[in-house]
């Protein structure tokens, strides 16, 4: 190679180092850079651990734990006691959302209040601003403005409605409960079967073609796969239940249901549709038992708030797990859809089928896996057992010579038991305020589970057991009815009445639960509720007895789940860095290599020329 070649060469090598070197000097910043993104989110992961929010608790057992928001407090339940609990600034004004606001604009409030409390005709010109923006319905506007009003609710004052009330023996409550209660074919509520009546369910499979029937859950209604056992007899089957019965023991009543295949927990969610249905109005089991209940003893305001408990108890109960609360909410009307399509499995059927499948195993135990069973065998378990009991074997049907198999699932729950339990749980709520020692200190105990033990015949469970000088509170029949619409407007007129007196504030973001729960947490705004005394006190948060402070697990679990995700992408981009980096340190040391050699035969050249000139 000649003089000014080497030399080209050497200048190539020396310019194509430099880059090299450039750019793993801008790869080490890039991996600095990653350090510092590593370190960020490690310390927001950090604190996330440390996040919590703000529940309200109303039962105080740590059981019924509802996330706080702006609605919960500002609108009439059985959770506030019909009494609003307010959002207050420093000030002691109510911080008002924007709907409530406008009702208050509307209405000619100003934003410093009154001296005092306006007319009437003021209070009704707020309800119906409410009406009008959507904040409450046209029905509750209605019987609010059918109320005279009361100022003086909120103010040292509490509701002016009054209750007469008189004690009874649980005598008397049964003798009434047996006179006065409708049964379930009054209330509107059936119980059918897909067998005809008297048709044991084994004659029933072997009918028609004798294969194996797919019941077709999609394209059916509950009813086509569910009945009432009486008394642990398959063949016995009851078309009507009184609560009187259920409570005596007079019958043991099992509501079972069938179902088969890959429909099983789609006809699971279709069963607990009929148990607890979707809506206040619908004919389920729970609403018409809560119904009888509350005929008897509804009306006394306490009795209200025991009958909502007791309906919470028994609802979590036959619930189970909130994975089928959403699936018995989804299969509704048109999303029966076409069980024909796709061997009998529609797209909302196999979609659901996964999530139902480990939430059944949630719902109650399994009480028989094998061949050849019969449904009785979870029927008759479930007459010691609170919840849901289910069972899946497999069934084999003969035909000619031949055989066909498919998988068999069952499942059934016994009424009595949840008609013992809501009545213990009425009980239990009521003993409890009247001590003072809330439900958290209960003598009672009614979860999921075995009612004896099969070992030695005991009593696992604590149930309410009548005794002679029990006494229940009901409204006397001379009273003047006082419910909702009365409690209804004592709520409102509270809320109107504190925003005349003490002036209010708006602030679009409150409905916001997780901007409200800041608020809170960060001392901004407070907790004003009414005391016995009738007046609203201002307090944190931290001192109130319904709301408490918990670790955010959702919010944790989602911090972690982000915290892994831009963890396993740095590291990825770390890997790619070092990656280039050693290719690049690797070739940097080859060019070394070939600049040292091509420096060399350039010094050796000009070397030999210089002595080729000398001679």
């Amino acid at each position: 190679m000649g003089l000014a070649a080497s030399q080209a060469r050497l200048l190539t090598i020396t310019a194509r180092k430099a880059d090299c070197e450039f750019q793993s000097m801008t790869l080490s910043h890039e991996k600095i850079a990653l350090s510092r993104d590593m370190e960020k989110i490690s310390d927001e992961y950090q604190n996330a651990t440390n996040q919590t929010k703000l529940v309200y608790d109303y039962y105080g057992t740590g059981t019924s734990q509802m996330n706080l928001n702006y609605g919960l407090l500002m609108s009439p339940s059985v959770y506030n006691d019909y009494y609003p609990k307010l959002i207050t600034d420093n000030k002691n004004r109510v911080v008002l959302s924007d709907k409530y606001a406008d009702a208050a604009k509307k209405a000619g409030i100003p934003a410093e209040g009154f001296n005092g409390t306006p007319s009437s005709e003021v209070r009704n010109k707020f309800i119906e601003a409410l009406r009008d923006n959507g904040t409450i319905s046209a029905a509750t506007a209605a019987n609010v403005e059918s109320v005279s009003y009361n100022n003086a609710v909120g103010l040292g004052a509490t509701f002016s409605a009054s209750e007469t009330t008189q004690d009874i023996t649980y005598t008397d409550l049964m003798d009434m409960i047996k006179s006065n209660c409708a049964d379930t074919s009054d209330y509107g509520l059936s119980f059918t079967w897909r067998p005809a009546p008297g048709q044991d369910y084994s004659d029933y499979l072997k009918q028609n073609s004798g294969s194996y029937p797919n019941p077709n859950l999609l394209s059916h209604n509950s009813e086509d796969n569910a009945f009432v056992v009486v008394d642990g007899d398959t063949s016995n089957r009851a078309t009507k239940i009184s609560l009187y019965d259920l409570l005596n023991d007079t019958h043991q009543y099992t509501y079972a249901s069938i179902s088969a295949g890959v429909n099983y927990p789609l006809g699971e969610a279709i069963f607990l549709q009929q148990l607890i249905a979707g809506s206040d109005n619908s004919n389920s089991f729970l609403n018409w038992m809560t119904e009888q209940f509350q005929s008897i003893l509804g009306g006394v305001n306490t009795n209200d708030q025991a009958l909502q408990y007791a309906y919470d108890q028994v609802y979590d109960i036959i619930i189970g797990d909130g994975a089928l609360e959403s699936l018995s909410g989804e299969v509704t009307g048109a999303d029966y859809g076409n069980a024909n399509k796709k061997r009998g499995a529609s797209s909302i059927q196999r979609s659901l089928s996964s999530a139902a499948g480990p939430a059944m195993r949630d719902v109650g135990t399994n009480v028989h896996t094998g061949k050849k069973s019969n449904i009785s065998d979870v029927v008759n378990t479930t007459n010691d057992y609170i919840g849901m009991t289910y069972t899946t074997y497999e069934s084999t049907v003969e035909k000619s010579n031949h055989h066909k198999t498919g998988n068999r699932k069952e499942c059934a729950i016994n009424l009595n038991n949840l008609a013992k339990v809501f009545l213990t749980a009425y009980v239990e709520y009521e003993q409890g305020m009247s001590n003072k020692g809330g439900v958290k200190n209960s003598k009672y105990s009614y979860d999921k589970g075995q009612t004896a033990d099969g070992r030695n015949g005991t009593i696992k469970y604590n149930l309410y057991e009548p005794k002679d000088d029990d006494v229940f509170t009901i409204k006397a029949p001379t009273d003047v009815d006082t419910g909702s619409s009365n409690l209804e407007a004592g709520f409102y007129d509270a809320l109107f009445n504190r925003i005349c007196v003490s002036g209010w504030t708006e602030n679009d973001n409150i409905t916001n639960a997780d901007y409200m729960q800041e608020l809170l947490k960060s001392g901004a705004v407070y907790i004003s509720s009414i005391d016995n005394d009738g007046n609203y006190y201002q307090s944190s948060y931290s001192t109130d007895t319904y709301i408490s402070e918990v670790t955010d697990t959702e919010g944790v679990a989602q911090a972690e789940a982000k915290y892994n995700a831009a963890k396993a992408k740095i590291e990825n981009k770390e890997n790619t860095i070092d990656t280039k980096m050693k290719n690049l340190d690797t070739e940097i040391s080859s060019l070394t290599t070939e600049y040292d050699t091509m420096k060399n035969v350039i010094n050796k050249a000009i070397e030999k020329s210089f002595k080729r000139y000398d001679a």
